[in-house]
Parts: C-alpha cells; structure tokens; sequence
C-alpha cells in the first residue's frame, strides 16, 4: 500500500508547480473513531463511535501564498463495524473489519501565524473521493454473552449480515483543524483534528438480537463513511531535496 501511495505521488507531481518553500511532501498518522448510526425495531441495539485501526496518508501541497495552501494525496483507511446490545458490560460489544478504503483528499487550507511565523494555527475544508476495495463483498456473524448487570440483563444472543457493495466510489466532506510548528530546517511538525462526514451510506448491517431469551428483535446499523481522526504530520520542502543535491 505504501508503494501505491509514492507512485499515485509521483504521478502527480508534474502538475504541481515548484516554487521557493512552497511545495512540499508529508506524512500522516493517527487514530480514527468511526461514526455510526442505527434504526431499531427494539429497544437494546445502539451505537457509539469507536477505534478499530490508525489512518495512514501520504500528501503532498503548494502554498498559494502566506495564507492559503492547496494540498491533496494518498489515504489508507481500514473501516471497521461495529454494534451494541444492552449489557455490554459483560461482552454486549465486538469491532471487526468491514471494507479497506482508498481516498484521494483535495484540501483548501488556511494558515494564521500565532508566534514569531514558527507557531501557526491551521484550518481546512475539503472533499475526499474514495474507493471502496472491498465493493462485491459480504460478512456475516453472531455472538452470545452471559452474566449480570444492573439493568436485569443475563444474556443477549445476536447475529448480523453486513453489505459493503452499497457504493463503488463515494464521497466525504472533511473540516479539521491544526497547530503546526515549523523548524529551523523548514520541516513542519503539526498535530491535526479533522471530521469526516460521508455523502452516502457505504456499510450496512442489518441485526437480529435476543435480550434474556426474550422474542427476536431486528435493527439496522450503518455507516456514511463518518469519522473523526486525529493526526501527527510532518512536512518537508521539495525545493529542499534540490538543494542538497546541487550542493553535493
């Protein structure tokens, strides 16, 4: 996946004007939670967001100006689901694997210096195309749990069907803000908050669940493809690695 992400790079650096400091490269690392939503026909199927894997990105940007920067790249995302059932204090609760997403993120960002042009604080918008590599594909599951809780729950028993073929491509709207700070040697170090909120609903599980032997209930959960991320990235100018070379 990380040779996918340097040749989508270099495919499109010819396009990307180079000037002084104001083309660079950057990496991207963090944990992702992931939003879901639920209709139930019951009363004990619900959602919360979660952690299932890190998003990895590999980008690359131009600084329009002082201000803004444009700036787009490669991300590697590994969506899970998941689902909760009355009880989960004693095992009501599982995360698994759901579809592996490629997206491609065009970013407008915007940069207002806080100290002495080393500390900046950073907002940006954008729309990110996706792909879904697991399009065509199925899972399915079930579970049971037993013990106590203090909602008179002794077990719950479930089983789920899940449908990631809703969309082969999708879209997602991104907000985030940053603080970066910039080195003497114009690398940029930068820890980032960003939402994502999806334009379609991208994975479904549809859910048949017992509470206490009770009758069957069913519910659906799904995903739009939301999720918020927090990022560590670092930055580097191209016009730096022409440097070196020339002084060698």
């Amino acid at each position: 996946m990380f040779k996918k992400g340097i040749k989508y790079l270099l495919l499109i650096l010819p396009f990307v004007s180079f000037g002084q400091n104001s083309t660079y490269l950057g990496i991207e690392l963090g944990p992702k939670f992931e939003v879901y939503q639920s209709t139930d026909n019951g009363n004990g199927l619900y959602t919360k967001p979660f952690f299932f894997s890190p998003i990895f990105g590999l980008t690359i940007g131009k600084e329009i100006n002082e201000t803004f920067l444009l700036e787009t790249g490669l991300q590697i995302n590994e969506y899970g689901k998941s689902y909760r059932i009355k009880g989960e204090g004693f095992g009501g609760y599982g995360v698994s694997n759901a579809l592996d997403a490629y997206q491609i993120p065009l970013r407008l960002k915007t940069r207002l210096n806080l100290l002495k042009d080393k500390l900046s604080l950073v907002t940006s918008v954008g729309y990110t195309f996706a792909i879904n590599g697991d399009y065509g594909s199925t899972g399915s599951g079930s579970s049971f749990s037993s013990g106590s809780s203090s909602a008179g729950i002794d077990s719950t028993r479930s089983k789920h069907t899940s449908t990631y073929s809703l969309k082969k491509s999708y879209g997602l709207i991104e907000t985030g803000l940053a603080l970066e700070y910039k080195f003497k040697n114009s690398i940029r170090l930068s820890l980032a908050a960003n939402y994502m909120t999806g334009l379609s609903r991208v994975v479904e599980t549809d859910v048949k669940y017992w509470i206490n032997d009770g009758p069957e209930q069913t519910g659906t959960v799904f995903s739009n493809g939301d999720y918020y991320s927090i990022f560590i990235g670092l930055k580097y100018p191209i016009c730096e690695l022409w440097t070196k070379n020339i002084d060698k």
